[in-house]
C-alpha cells in the first residue's frame, strides 16, 4: 500500500533487532492535518507516526516500517515495554475532543493500512493508545464513532 505523500519525520529509531507485535492507533489531536504534518516535521518535536490517515482517507507517510516511530512514549502491554520498537504507529486526524467523528473514508484508509501491516508483517494484534498508556493516554477511544473492531480481523 502506498501513502498519498511521504514527508520524511527525524524522529525515528532502529528497532533494534525487535519484532513488531502490534498496531497502535492514535488520534494526532490537531484540528488540521497540515499543523500535525508541520509539528512531525519539526525538530523540536520528538514525535512521529508511521503514518497519518486525513480526514478525506489520504494518507502521508512520516517513518519508514522498518524504523521505530516515536509515538508510544511510556507504555507497557503483554510483558514488553517501550512499545515504539514493536509497534506499527498510525494516527487518524481527529481533533479527540469528544465530538469529532471519524469520516467513512478515514475508516476505511486506516482499517487498509491495518490489513496491509498483517499481509506483510504478520502483526495480528491491533491496540490504541489508551491500551498500552493506560491513565495517560486516551485516544483514540474519545472519538465518538471509533470502534477497534473495524480495525481487527
Amino acid at each position: 500500500m502506498k501513502p498519498t505523500q511521504t514527508r520524511p519525520s527525524p524522529h525515528h529509531s532502529s528497532r533494534k533487532g525487535a519484532a513488531i507485535v502490534a498496531v497502535v492507533l492514535h488520534a494526532d489531536v490537531s484540528p488540521r492535518e497540515s499543523s500535525t504534518i508541520g509539528w512531525l516535521q519539526h525538530p523540536d518535536s520528538g514525535v512521529s507516526y508511521h503514518i497519518l490517515v486525513h480526514r478525506d482517507g489520504t494518507s502521508t507517510r512520516f517513518v519508514p516500517d522498518d524504523r521505530a516511530a516515536w509515538a508510544c512514549g511510556q507504555s507497557k502491554w503483554g510483558g514488553l515495554v517501550g512499545l515504539n520498537r514493536h509497534s506499527l504507529s498510525l494516527a487518524c486526524a481527529n481533533r479527540h475532543d469528544g465530538t469529532e467523528p471519524l469520516t467513512p473514508k478515514q475508516i476505511g484508509s486506516a482499517a487498509l493500512w491495518c490489513d496491509y501491516w498483517r499481509e506483510v508483517w504478520g502483526v495480528h494484534t491491533v491496540l490504541t493508545h489508551a491500551d498500552i498508556s493506560p491513565g495517560r493516554k486516551s485516544d483514540p477511544e474519545r472519538i465518538p464513532n471509533f470502534r477497534i473492531e473495524d480495525y481487527r480481523e
